[in-house]
C-alpha cells in the first residue's frame, strides 16, 4: 500500500504537469474534492486493508470469490444513489461475469465454504468499497474533463493518510525502508500499472455508468490468467473450470456491449 502510493503520487505530479491540468484544482468544487478524497480513502486505503486481511484470514481463493460481489453492489448503488437505469439483460450479463470470474479464480471445495465470518465480512467489505468508490467518482467525472487532476486528488488523499499512519507506526515505517531492492522494484512496477489502471477507470466512469464499468473491471481475471500463463507456463490454469469461467466472462462482456452500444 505504502510503496504504491509513494511511487504513484510523484507520477501524477508529472502527468498533471505535462497535461497542463493544474488549473483544475482551482475549478473543482468542494463537493467534488470531498467525493474524490472519500473515493481515495475508501478504495486505496480501506479496501486494500480489508482485502489483505481477508486474504490473510481465509486465503486468496475465497477472498477472490467474495470480492466479486462488487458487481452486485455496483448495480445496487448505481440504481439507488445515481438513478442509473438497469435492464434485466444487463443484470444477467453482470451475473455471468461475476460467476465466470469466480470460476476462474476459485477452487470449489468443502473447505471453500467453511471460512471465518470475520474474513467473509472483510471480503464483502472490500467488494462494497470497490463499488462505493466508483459510485463517488462517477458524478464528478460527469462534470469535469481533467482526468489526471481528478485521479491525483484521489491518490493525494490516500497518500496523506498513509504518511500520517507511518508517523505513528515506526514498525511499518521500518518495513518500508528496509525493503530489498528487487522487492522495491517489483512493487514500483506494480504501482505504475495501478496508476494506468486508475486513469482508465476514471475515464470509463466519465463515459459509462457504474453498473456497466464495475462488471467490466471484473474481466481482470482473464488478463491475470494470460500474464500468469506467459510468465509461468508450468502452472496449469486452463482446466475445464477456468475455460468455462472465461467463456462466461466473455459472454457477459459481449452482452453488456450489445446492450450499451
Amino acid at each position: 500500500m505504502v510503496i504504491s502510493l509513494l511511487v504513484g503520487t510523484p507520477i501524477f505530479i508529472l502527468l498533471v504537469t505535462f497535461a497542463g491540468e493544474w488549473h483544475a484544482f482551482i475549478s473543482f468544487t468542494w463537493e467534488q474534492y470531498l467525493l474524490l478524497a472519500a473515493a481515495g480513502l475508501i478504495h486505496l486505503v480501506i479496501a486494500r486493508y480489508l482485502f489483505f486481511n481477508s486474504t490473510r484470514i481465509i486465503g486468496a481463493n475465497p477472498t477472490a470469490a467474495i470480492t466479486r460481489a462488487s458487481i452486485v453492489f455496483s448495480i445496487i448503488l448505481g440504481v439507488v444513489l445515481l438513478d442509473e437505469t438497469v435492464t434485466s439483460l444487463q443484470i444477467f450479463a453482470a451475473l455471468l461475469i461475476m460467476f465466470g470470474a469466480v470460476l476462474t479464480t476459485t477452487e470449489i471445495s468443502r473447505s471453500t465454504f467453511r471460512i471465518s465470518t470475520r474474513g467473509l465480512l472483510m471480503g464483502l467489505g472490500t467488494a462494497l468499497c470497490s463499488a462505493g468508490s466508483a459510485t463517488l467518482i462517477r458524478p464528478v467525472m460527469q462534470e469535469v474533463d481533467e482526468i489526471y487532476a481528478a485521479t491525483f486528488v484521489m491518490y493525494l488523499a490516500a497518500f496523506v493518510v498513509i504518511l500520517m499512519l507511518l508517523l505513528f507506526f515506526p514498525k511499518q515505517r521500518r518495513a518500508v525502508v528496509e525493503q530489498s531492492r528487487p522487492t522495491f522494484l517489483m512493487l514500483s512496477a506494480g504501482a505504475i500499472f495501478l496508476v494506468v489502471g486508475h486513469l482508465l477507470r476514471f475515464t470509463a466512469l466519465k463515459y459509462s455508468p457504474v453498473s456497466v464499468v464495475q462488471p467490466l473491471v471484473a474481466t481482470i481475471v482473464i488478463f491475470v490468467l494470460l500474464f500468469s500463463w506467459i510468465i509461468n507456463r508450468k502452472i496449469d490454469f486452463f482446466n475445464w473450470r477456468v475455460i468455462a469461467g472465461i467463456i462466461m466472462v466473455l459472454a457477459g462482456v459481449f452482452t453488456i456491449y450489445g446492450w450499451f452500444a
